[in-house]
């Protein structure tokens, strides 16, 4: 074998000796493929700032367990936005406004209620709920005092409330599935003065009623006058 072919021999086994050692190696050093898995970041506390540094926003868990997330104008120390959840499975949401004054709130209970509430210069005016039996009612405010209720009773029958002083009720009408309508005035405590009625659509009755509430007058469409005393029968007129 000749010089030249000696040396070409060599040299095609030594590339070949190489070839397979880069082969190995870079098998066995690189890096193999890591499987992204989604982020996680635990806190008890976050904190949303602007570019200039101000808190715009705060997520965190407080001393009772709610969890609640408050977003904040760019000059508001009052969130205008604050939603909340207790741990027993309640929610309240609240909005305010650009005078930093509460504008809407929302609010489900654990209990099955559910109330949602509309403000003006942060007085409540509106408001509207269904209670735990499911009767649903729109309340009118004024100063704060609910002065108006429109509502259905569970069993699907219409009212209308007026209020006086202290939330009591002044007026009343019902009207009843079975045919009863019914308007009651109350005195300044609440009590009733006088209720007329109609029953089953057909018969009208009125009744006057003692500052203890007990019936004093009862006029039927018999007709009849029924008078009483203390509740006890004083005279009857055909």
């Amino acid at each position: 074998m000749t010089q030249q072919k000696r040396v070409m021999l060599v040299s095609g086994i030594i590339s070949a000796i190489l070839g397979l050692l880069a082969g190995f190696l870079g098998g066995r050093l690189a890096v193999p493929p890591v499987a992204m898995a989604p982020a996680v970041m635990r806190a008890e506390y976050f904190q949303l700032v602007d570019q200039d540094g101000r808190q715009r926003g705060r997520l965190g868990i407080d001393a009772h367990g709610v969890a609640r997330l408050a977003l904040f104008g760019q000059d508001a120390a009052v969130p205008l936005v604050s939603l909340a959840a207790d741990p027993q499975g309640g929610a309240h949401l609240e909005l305010g406004d650009a005078k930093h004054q509460r504008a809407v709130e929302i609010k489900t209970e654990l209990q099955g209620s559910r109330h949602i509430a509309l403000y003006h210069e942060g007085q409540l005016r509106l408001g509207l709920e269904v209670q735990e039996n499911g009767e649903p009612a729109v309340n009118l405010y004024d100063q704060g005092n609910r002065l108006i209720t429109l509502g259905l009773t569970n069993q699907g029958d219409p009212h209308l409330i007026f209020a006086g002083e202290g939330q009591k009720t002044a007026l009343e009408l019902i009207g009843r599935k079975n045919g009863d309508r019914s308007l009651t005035i109350h005195e300044k405590n609440g009590t009733p003065r006088l209720v007329l009625g109609l029953k089953d659509n057909k018969k009208a009755a009125l009744g006057l009623f003692d500052r203890k509430g007990k019936t004093r007058v009862a006029l039927m469409d018999e007709p009849s006058l029924i008078l009483l005393k203390a509740g006890k029968l004083v005279r009857t007129l055909p």
